[in-house]
């Protein structure tokens, strides 16, 4: 999703893949009219317009990833599902489903979203990149302590990193990864300076 204000969304991918060698071919899947403060409206990219983009790309002759963030509604969803695993591209998944200060960023109802997230794109994802209240949302259950956090995250049908930037206080910035079989915690991150809106995309 496009974020105008630079903060989040694909501003945040395309930082993060230059600053790693890496070629960003961003992919518009939605628009938002936002700031870091608040949130006034979200528009997904038409299927139709969506699915000629993507039968477009030229993609290089090196390693290439698709990282999912905003997908706007379910149609969009799909096409991208369909883009990766036409093409056993490895599919990386952040499952924003609210904007930082509360906008919806789905056309569709949230259970609805949540249930074709489930059977659908998390079971064929590489990995899935969930902060704490998007791991509630995935679940359908509050996290009120780091042992129902970790038995959620040990729940999701693919391998998981679960982001502690919105965790409590005790483990905020610490992150988690599990590989469908071990639980690994990365060493904390350091406090991001100024508001924490993108800071989940940029590590996603």
């Amino acid at each position: 999703g496009l974020d105008p204000g630079g903060g989040a969304g694909l501003a945040a991918d395309m930082q993060v893949a230059w600053l790693r060698g890496a070629r960003a071919m961003p992919v518009l899947t939605a628009r938002t009219a936002q700031n870091d403060r608040r949130f006034l409206q979200a528009w997904p990219t038409p299927p139709d317009e969506l699915a000629t983009v993507l039968s477009g790309l030229a993609l290089p002759d090196k390693q290439v990833v698709v990282k999912t963030g905003m997908l706007g509604s379910l149609a969009n969803a799909k096409l991208v599902l369909d883009f990766a695993g036409s093409r056993r591209l490895p599919l990386v998944v952040d499952p924003v489903w609210s904007s930082t200060s509360g906008g919806a960023l789905w056309q569709e109802p949230p259970a609805q979203v949540r249930d074709w997230l489930w059977t659908e794109l998390l079971p064929r994802a590489t990995c899935v990149t969930p902060n704490w209240p998007e791991l509630a949302w995935l679940c359908d259950q509050p996290l009120d302590s780091l042992a129902a956090a970790l038995a959620a995250q040990q729940r999701l049908p693919c391998p998981s990193v679960l982001k502690g930037g919105h965790a409590a206080l005790g483990e905020l910035g610490v992150d988690r990864v599990w590989d469908g079989a071990r639980l690994t915690e990365l060493p904390p991150s350091p406090q991001w300076p100024g508001p924490r809106r993108g800071t989940g995309c940029r590590l996603a």
